[in-house]
């Protein structure tokens, strides 16, 4: 056991609290400790922080984590003290029947506190004056120390800063696999990005890679829709100018997109992913909507026009098998990472962090500790 400094929240929409003396339990067989590095702030954990999705409290949350190997449980004989990696809040077991039939982020046994499936969730592995402390997202990386297994473990490349690094394990792994592995885009397919912030710009990132013929943004923040242009977009939209509406009307005359992918989530954007998408098109939905927010496309529009509507969770991306792809296409230069990167800030920071994120300052703010 040691113990740790780390961000913990006791109430849902109260401001997180630095707490020295918080314990952690040693690596179980087939588990690691990493010392956290850096650790992104990301949508998922503000929408716990606010209570709008379900979870017990208090918790560490963070999960777009990279450290160093600081301790190896049994079993764990392909990795040693010290190695640099990234974590993905969803290690796969290859055993149950969604790893087995190639959903890996659907894993049965790695679902989190809320799964009654997840055993290893549920143990109080991390303790407060002995009380058990959620770890949000089965890591809990606004923290010093986290515990992970293995295969939810890959090695970062020499050349790939840390400060980097730790966006691989959610934003980075979401955009290139919703493009590579959930939507499957052609050479040649036009699309829509709806969102341009760190996942919809890797998006935009994955969508070059893959050979799309035209890609387009809508983009309500200024600077993110010139970083969409930076990264590879032909024309970002500003749904907030007059003209929108008509311009939307236009794309849609001209016969809508190959493919249409929402980041954001919410009912306005699920609308205009129905308007833009072609006869017999794809749309990817990536955003984490609110609870209970129902698909707005009518029925019958998905009937008749043949349309395909499917979820992307992290890309459906397996960790040891695609995020040393995506760190490749970041060190040859097909995705700058450094630019997703907007702000560092140190831990006790990480209240002004959530309210960068609010605001929608920057692309990506990465704590260190």
């Amino acid at each position: 056991m040691r113990t740790m400094r780390a961000a913990i929240q006791f109430r849902p929409e109260s401001p997180l609290e630095v707490v020295d003396g918080v314990e952690i339990d040693d690596p179980a067989r087939g588990e690691v400790l990493v010392r956290v590095s850096h650790c992104g702030v990301c949508q998922s954990d503000l929408g716990i922080a606010a209570g709008k999705l379900p979870y017990p409290f208090p918790v560490i949350l963070g999960h777009e984590a990279a450290g160093c190997i600081a301790a190896i449980g049994e079993g764990v004989d392909d990795l040693k003290i010290g190695d640099r990696v990234v974590l993905s809040m969803k290690a796969p077991c290859g055993a149950c029947s969604s790893c087995l039939s190639g959903q890996p982020v659907m894993c049965d046994r790695s679902g989190g506190p809320l799964n009654p499936k997840d055993l290893a969730a549920a143990l109080p592995r991390v303790r407060l004056r002995g009380e058990p402390i959620t770890r949000g997202l089965r890591l809990g990386a606004f923290a010093e120390y986290v515990l992970a297994e293995r295969s939810g473990v890959v090695a970062v490349p020499d050349q790939l800063p840390l400060s980097e690094a730790c966006l691989v394990g959610c934003a980075v792994q979401t955009g290139l696999g919703s493009v590579l592995n959930i939507a499957q885009v052609r050479g040649g397919d036009i699309a829509a990005v709806i969102g341009t912030g760190a996942v919809g710009l890797s998006l935009i990132g994955a969508l070059r890679v893959a050979g799309a013929r035209e890609i387009v943004g809508i983009e309500v923040h200024a600077r993110r829709r010139e970083s969409a242009i930076a990264f590879g977009a032909d024309r970002v939209l500003d749904p907030t100018a007059s003209d929108f509406e008509s311009i939307v009307a236009a794309l849609v005359f001209r016969g809508g997109f190959d493919h249409v992918f929402d980041v954001v989530g919410s009912a306005q954007t699920l609308a205009y992913a129905g308007k833009l998408v072609r006869k017999g098109g794809a749309i990817t939905l990536v955003g984490v909507s609110p609870v209970g927010l129902p698909l707005a496309i009518p029925a019958l529009d998905i009937v008749m026009r043949q349309l395909t509507v499917r979820g992307s969770f992290l890309g459906n991306s397996h960790p040891q098998r695609d995020l040393p792809r995506y760190m490749d296409l970041c060190c040859g230069g097909r995705l700058d990472l450094s630019a997703l990167v907007t702000r560092l800030r140190p831990l006790e920071e990480i209240n002004e962090a959530f309210e960068d994120l609010r605001q929608g300052l920057g692309i990506r703010t990465v704590l260190t500790l």
